[in-house]
């Protein structure tokens, strides 16, 4: 009959007490939540033109390395070639 009673009184504390979090959290509002702040709206428009540009310079750059790799200017020495197992040539 004791345990009975001690769960009923710990059951109770524990609804007394959420129901007084609930409480303050409704009355207390969204002051509790701290407010988010911009840091400046963000120009997609100029991000794009970012991106387009990088991309230009890329294109312009790999088209320097193809030319060169064409006319035989640039030369690739392979000084020390690693060993290779069976199953990573396999993959």
């Amino acid at each position: 009959m004791g345990s009975i009673r001690y769960l009923n009184t710990i059951l109770t504390v524990l609804t007394v007490l959420l129901a007084l979090q609930l409480w303050i959290g409704a009355a207390s509002g969204p002051e509790l939540a701290t407010p988010a702040y911009a840091q400046g709206i963000p120009d997609s428009g100029a991000q794009r033109q970012q991106i387009v540009d990088q991309l230009k310079l890329l294109n312009k750059r790999t088209a320097e390395m193809t030319g060169l790799m064409k006319s035989g200017q640039l030369r690739v020495l392979v000084t020390e070639v690693p060993e290779i197992d069976e199953d990573e040539r396999r993959k």
